[in-house]
C-alpha cells in the first residue's frame, strides 16, 4: 500500500510538471515599434505608399519576433490601429481597432494611443516613428505654412506640446519621418523621451523613409540605428531626386553639449549675436528664402567661440551626433534660385540664430518663452 501511494505521488508530480511546462509563457518580444502616422494632410497618398513599403519588409524574419503597429489617421476617415505581420507565409496589415473622430495632434490623444499600444504589445524595448509634416520647433502661429510637428487637418503640435504627448524614458529611439526635425531645439526638448533621435535637419522627400529596406535593422536585437540612417541616405543618393540629410543624436550627451554652448554664450551681448554675418553660415531652411531661421549649428558657434571653446564644443558635438550624412545638395520646396541647393557645412543639427529683423520679433518672443534650449543656453 505504501508503495502504491509513493507511485501515485510521483505520477501526480510528473503530471503537474508536464502541465507546468505546457503553460510556459512565450518569450517576450524584443521590440515593439509604433508608427504614429498623421496623414490628414497633403501627404495622405504617400502614407498609403509607406504602409505598403512596411508590408513589403515586415516578414517574420525581419521583425525578429517583434511587433510593428501603425496608428493611421488618414484624410477622409477616422483613425485606426493596424498591426503589420506575417501569417501563413503572407505579410499583411491586420485591423486592430477603429477610433472615434479625434484630433491626432492633441498631446493627450497621442499619449493615450502610446499607452494603449504599450499595454497591448509589451516588449523589452520600444521605438516610435513620428510620421507627418514638420518644421522643427517653428511655431504654427507665426505663419500658417509652419506646423512645428504633425498635421491633422487644421491642427498641429508645437514642439513643447509634442513633448507633453510622449512619456518619459520609454522609447529607445524616435525616428522622424518628417522635415526639419533634427534641430538642437527639438532634440533637446525631447531629451527625456528617447535614448536616440534619428531625423533630417532639412526637408525630407515626400516619399519618406525606405521602410522595406530598414525593417531588419529596426528590429535587430542589437538595434542598428546608424545603419538605418545609412539606408535612408543611400536610398536617396541613388534616386532620381538625390537629396537627403540625416543625423542620429544620442540624447544623454545633450546636457554636455548644452553646457559647452552656454559657456560660449555667457559673455555675449545681443550686439555680438546680431552682428554675425549670416552669409558666412550654412542656411539649412528656405521657407522664407533669406535671411533664414535654421542654420548649421557648428557654423553658428564657430563665429562666437574662442579656439579653445570651439574645440570643447566640437568634442561634445561628436559625442552627441553619432552619425550624420548628406548628399551634395538638399531639396527645398521654396528654395531660391533653385529647389536643390549645395550643402557645404554640415554638423547634423540646425539651430535658430536670433536676428534683429523686425518681422522676426514675434517668432523670437515665442522662442524665448516656449523653447527649452533658449532658456538653457541664453539665460
Amino acid at each position: 500500500m505504501k508503495f502504491k501511494l509513493i507511485a501515485l505521488f510521483i505520477t501526480l508530480c510528473l503530471g503537474f510538471t508536464g502541465c507546468s511546462d505546457d503553460e510556459t509563457p512565450e518569450p517576450r518580444p524584443t521590440r515593439t515599434i509604433l508608427v504614429y502616422m498623421m496623414a490628414n494632410n497633403s501627404l495622405d497618398s504617400y502614407a498609403a505608399k509607406n504602409i505598403a513599403s512596411m508590408v513589403e519588409g515586415a516578414t517574420a524574419k525581419n521583425l525578429n519576433g517583434g511587433n510593428l503597429i501603425v496608428y493611421y489617421a488618414p484624410k477622409g476617415s477616422n483613425p485606426e490601429l493596424l498591426q503589420i505581420k506575417e501569417e501563413n507565409g503572407i505579410v499583411n496589415k491586420f485591423h486592430i481597432k477603429d477610433y472615434e473622430k479625434q484630433n491626432s495632434a492633441d498631446p493627450s490623444v497621442m499619449l493615450s494611443v502610446i499607452k494603449e499600444v504599450i499595454s497591448l504589445y509589451p516588449a523589452d524595448s520600444y521605438g516610435l516613428d513620428l510620421w507627418s509634416h514638420g518644421t522643427a520647433w517653428l511655431p504654427s502661429d507665426y505663419q500658417n505654412m509652419l506646423k512645428a510637428f504633425g498635421q491633422d487637418g487644421s491642427n498641429w503640435l508645437e514642439i513643447d506640446d509634442l513633448a507633453k504627448g510622449l512619456p518619459d524614458h520609454v522609447f529607445d529611439f524616435i525616428l522622424f519621418d518628417a522635415c526639419y526635425m533634427a534641430s538642437v531645439e527639438c532634440t533637446y526638448e525631447l531629451r527625456n523621451k528617447a535614448d536616440y533621435i534619428l531625423a533630417s535637419p532639412t526637408e525630407t522627400m515626400a516619399d519618406g523613409w525606405p521602410y522595406a529596406q530598414m525593417m531588419p535593422q529596426l528590429f535587430a536585437t542589437d538595434l542598428q540605428l546608424e545603419k538605418v540612417g545609412e539606408t535612408f541616405y543611400n536610398y536617396y543618393l541613388n534616386d532620381s531626386y538625390p537629396y537627403a540629410t540625416v543625423s542620429l543624436t544620442k540624447t544623454s550627451e545633450l546636457e554636455n553639449l548644452k553646457n559647452a554652448v552656454h559657456d560660449i554664450l555667457a559673455d555675449k551681448t545681443e550686439s555680438d549675436i546680431y552682428g554675425i554675418n549670416l552669409s558666412e553660415m550654412q542656411q539649412l531652411e528656405y521657407l522664407y528664402r533669406s535671411p533664414g531661421m535654421l542654420y548649421d549649428m557648428a557654423d553658428y558657434i564657430k563665429q562666437l567661440a574662442t579656439a579653445e571653446q570651439y574645440s570643447n564644443f566640437t568634442d561634445c558635438l561628436e559625442k552627441a551626433v553619432l552619425y550624420k550624412a548628406h548628399t551634395p545638395k538638399a531639396y527645398y520646396a521654396y528654395g531660391y534660385p533653385s529647389n536643390a541647393l549645395p550643402v557645404n557645412s554640415y554638423c547634423g543639427l540646425t539651430v535658430f540664430v536670433p536676428q534683429p529683423k523686425q518681422s522676426f520679433s514675434k517668432i523670437f518672443d515665442w522662442y524665448k518663452e516656449r523653447v527649452s534650449w533658449y532658456k538653457a543656453v541664453y539665460e
